[in-house]
């Protein structure tokens, strides 16, 4: 028998929502391509799982600039151990969030776990915040890093020009947008491809700087330096685990995972364990070549790493930061869209961001309205500056979503968890969570106010969607809107739960 979670359906359809004018007969109308149910379907299995996470995590970070965690480690040894920390927190947070996705396999991530624990409020606010700006942001950020890389070989004795730089990187997000939008199983592909290229160029890297150590060059990997603080220390682990970010992709797209129950598991322990390894030994390396001053003067640090040591091949480090942020961009639309498409089938989106192409089987509306929106941003070379702002905000909303786990294990012990930690793994990583929020409002608090702010402004945004007595005008107009580009799309409800 299904548990209560997994049964649980919705039940608010009210017929002043955007799309009310959208019935089951004009859904009838469009005829379909082929006599398949139209849904999200199972193609991702245990290799892509890795690589999907993998993938996620390793982004332009650990290749451009991992200065953050030594400029406030105070020292190259306290570095290597923050790293070494950062992975092992980043495990137990792969490990809850394992245990989350085999006793609620429904896609969402979060967004669904908020919901599930908390109701309908606290997750629009997650995903409000995660719509405005977490989500095409990051993905603008990682295509605009991907379009300077992509082209530094044809200016190689200057920084390209900003045009260059905004037209490559909208190319970028078009073409990953469109493949997405056709075939869920190239994409998953185009993962895995991708995810072997960064983790192969991760291994030049650390295969040269073993080299480097049995040649004797140790002379930095001490720790000698200015010495730190505890909240010096915090904001090493801040910085060490936005690298490590990621490890919740596999939630956003449970419905599509072949075999979740074995998958999260061994797809979490598997990803996080190389990623921790592959971290550790690739900041040793980088210390076997450069001193802590060139390191944290450094635009690029695998670059510079590669400029130093690999003579005539330095040309492949441009490459592989470039096939990596390539990757780390299909990973994250992947996984984005699937987070707004879980909450449009709730009802707290436009419900056309809640269908599925008919042909492709892909949440094509949800695609589409990600797309815009990180397209918009992309016009923007400093829009890196807004994602700080929601930095605590990310941090709280994981604090919460593991405490409601917690919650479920004592409120609801009778649930069926195929994938069961040890109690104290997710009261540590909750109480973990809450500190990074507590000293982002010292250390960072105009940030923390701000993102606050972002916040509440979906609380408005809220109450329209809850709104029963809307203008009848007002329905109308959207819910035309809404047939026009369900035609156009050719996309509907799912036919069957895919959870």
């Amino acid at each position: 028998m299904a548990n209560e979670l997994h049964a649980r359906r919705l039940v608010r359809k009210n017929p002043s929502d955007i799309v009310s004018g959208i019935n089951d007969e004009r859904e009838a109308s469009i005829s379909r391509t082929n006599g398949a149910p139209v849904a999200l379907e199972r193609n991702i299995g245990l290799p892509t799982a890795i690589s999907i996470i993998m993938g996620c995590i390793i982004g332009s970070g650990i290749f451009i600039s991992p200065k953050g965690v030594l400029l406030y480690s105070g020292s190259v040894g306290t570095a290597l151990i923050v790293w070494g920390v950062c992975g092992i927190v980043a495990f137990l947070g792969a490990l809850c969030y394992a245990e989350l996705g085999t006793t609620i396999k429904k896609s969402g991530g979060d967004y669904t776990y908020l919901y599930e624990v908390y109701g309908s409020f606290m997750a629009f606010l997650m995903i409000w915040v995660y719509l405005a700006i977490i989500g095409p942001g990051n993905i603008s950020i990682i295509s605009q890093t991907f379009a300077v890389y992509a082209i530094a070989p044809f200016y190689p004795d200057c920084d390209p020009p900003q045009l260059a730089v905004v037209l490559v990187s909208e190319s970028c997000i078009f073409l990953i947008y469109f493949y997405n939008c056709i075939t869920v199983r190239g994409t998953a592909w185009v993962q895995i491809v991708t995810t072997i290229a960064k983790v192969f160029g991760l291994l030049i890297i650390i295969v040269v700087g073993i080299v480097q150590l049995f040649q004797g060059q140790t002379e930095y990997l001490n720790f000698d330096g200015p010495g730190t603080s505890i909240t010096r220390i915090s904001l090493a682990l801040y910085a060490g685990l936005f690298s490590y970010g990621g490890w919740t992709a596999l939630n956003a797209i449970t419905e599509e995972l072949n075999k979740p129950n074995r998958d999260f598991p061994v797809a979490a322990s598997v990803s996080m364990l190389l990623i921790t390894a592959i971290y550790v030994m690739t900041n040793i390396a980088y210390f076997t070549a450069m001193s802590p001053t060139e390191l944290l003067r450094s635009p690029a640090v695998a670059v510079t790493f590669g400029d130093k040591l690999l003579g005539d091949w330095a040309w492949t480090m441009p490459v592989v930061v470039a096939i990596s942020t390539f990757g780390t961009t299909n990973g994250s639309i992947l996984t984005s869209s699937r987070i707004i498409f879980a909450c449009a089938r709730d009802g707290y989106l436009p419900d056309l961001l809640s269908m599925v192409q008919m042909k492709y089987n892909s949440p094509m509306p949800s695609l589409i309205i990600m797309w815009i929106l990180s397209a918009i941003y992309g016009l923007y070379p400093y829009i890196g500056s807004l994602i700080n702002y929601t930095a605590f905000a990310y941090w709280l909303f994981v604090g919460i979503v593991i405490t409601g786990q917690i919650y479920l294990r004592f409120r609801k012990p009778y649930l069926q968890r195929p994938f069961k930690i040890p109690i104290i793994i997710p009261i540590f990583f909750a109480m973990f969570a809450y500190f990074l929020v507590f000293v982002s409002i010292f250390s960072a608090t105009m940030e923390a106010v701000i993102g606050l702010i972002i916040i509440l402004t979906g609380v408005p945004v809220y109450f329209y969607s809850v709104w029963t007595n809307k203008p009848r005008w007002l329905s109308r107009m959207f819910s035309k809107c809404s047939v026009i580009f369900q035609k156009l799309m050719l996309v509907m409800k799912q036919e069957i739960e895919t959870y």
